[in-house]
């Protein structure tokens, strides 16, 4: 099967470490189909990227994933403002792009991930190309910026005009299901995992690799430094456990808009000898990470189920998390706590209670996240369905464009 598959979460030349999963999705789905990737960078990332570090997005472009090309076309928007208006935007800026792949190569469906606008613009493509189209939301799209306003109209539009709704939690499909999307085009489907890669290993020798203290209580967080992660719920809940005399290290893991303002919030709680901004890390930098880490801390106001967990018990460490989104779906009472969000004290709470190993580990966790070769054979189940349920649809449709024409050649036979 021929895919294209567009997203703006999605590695590229100046973000390389963005949208990991979706490059691993892709090179599982490759593996069985022909794919082809449209991915477009904002231009706010693009000049930030050229002004801080001179990247730029370079010809040709690069493959992420091997054997699939990608396109990289700028997404031209005015910031913080219209944002229902974005597919407009997104389709005009990448309107080029998309005709030059399309000259190329003829997808059989359109898979895009994240609602609005690639969800819109990829809607548009597959009814130029009278194909699937297929919409994956991964949790904020839908969970937060469909809760109200005209961005939820456009949001709900591409859902329910989408062939089939891809979710990455029961909890997500739930809610949209309240929503008024169509029970019957919504799939449930887990992110993969490589458990290759991120597999159990020696915790001292881990930390031995990352140069931090063997014996010292070592928590972990992993995501972009945006609002939604809870990061700042995290530093409060840190300066609380130093406040009750705890000795222990705090490794944020990632990079994004809140940099300034965490290191600030860091140095203004005194946590300088204790919590650390480490920046982004590959994949493989991530597994000896999580293999240091005595627990990983997940404090999101909001999330589908963050990879960062399905990660995270693949190499045996247990995890804090807001009780948010589908993350209760994979969470076991034997290894993992649960904080309501926005509880820095809760939160505090939980992270002493596993430095006093308060709860023991009793066994196979009851969850196990799968390959991503399971969860690409799921989602070309999906595709294939939509593709069996559109076919008739569009022999109608073009049945009905050539009904004039057939007319005519009967009449003027007739006249013959």
């Amino acid at each position: 099967m021929r895919i294209l598959f567009l997203s703006n979460v999605y590695p590229n030349p100046v973000q390389p470490l963005k949208g990991t999963f979706n490059r691993s999705m892709v090179a599982a789905l490759a593996r069985q189909h022909q794919l082809q990737v449209i991915s477009p960078v904002s231009w706010i990332d693009a000049l930030r990227a050229r002004l801080q570090s001179g990247a730029r997005l370079t010809q040709p472009h690069e493959e992420f994933v091997k054997g699939v090309h990608a396109d990289y076309p700028l997404f031209y928007y005015p910031p913080k403002v219209l944002r229902h208006r974005f597919g407009d935007f997104l389709w005009k800026s990448i309107q080029r792009s998309v005709t030059q792949t399309l000259k190329k190569f003829q997808p059989e469906a359109v898979l895009s991930y994240w609602a609005h606008p690639d969800g819109d613009v990829a809607l548009r493509i597959a009814r130029m190309c009278c194909v699937p189209a297929i919409s994956m939301v991964g949790g904020s799209d839908v969970l937060l910026l469909a809760r109200s306003g005209k961005r939820r109209t456009a949001i709900m539009n591409v859902l329910q005009q989408s062939d089939a709704v891809i979710s990455v939690s029961q909890h997500i499909s739930d809610s949209l299901k309240l929503d008024g999307i169509s029970p019957e085009k919504l799939h449930v489907v887990y992110r993969g995992l490589d458990r290759q890669l991120f597999s159990p290993g020696d915790k001292q020798e881990a930390r031995q690799q990352l140069k931090l203290p063997g014996k010292q209580t070592l928590f972990v967080a992993v995501g972009r430094l945006v609002d939604v992660k809870g990061h700042e719920q995290l530093l409060a809940a840190c300066r609380v456990l130093s406040q009750q005399g705890h000795n222990f290290q705090c490794h944020i893991l990632g990079d994004g808009p809140l940099r300034k303002q965490l290191q600030q919030q860091i140095n203004g709680f005194d946590l300088q000898n204790c919590v650390h901004l480490s920046g982004s890390q590959s994949q493989a930098e991530l597994v000896s990470w999580y293999r240091a880490a005595d627990c990983v801390v997940h404090p999101s106001y909001s999330e589908g189920i963050p990879n960062v967990l399905f990660e995270a018990m693949s190499c045996g460490t247990r995890f804090v998390a807001s009780n948010v989104g589908g993350i209760p779906e994979i969470a076991d009472a034997d290894y993992d706590l649960l904080v309501p969000p926005r509880d820095c004290n809760a939160l505090a709470q939980a992270m002493a209670s596993h430095m006093q190993q308060l709860h023991s580990d009793n066994g196979t966790r009851v969850f196990m996240p799968t390959s991503w070769e399971e969860s690409a054979r799921l989602i070309t189940k999906v595709i294939e369905q939509a593709s069996a349920h559109l076919r008739p649809a569009v022999s109608q449709k073009t049945l009905a464009a050539l009904q004039p024409m057939l007319e005519n050649a009967s009449a003027e036979r007739g006249q013959a």
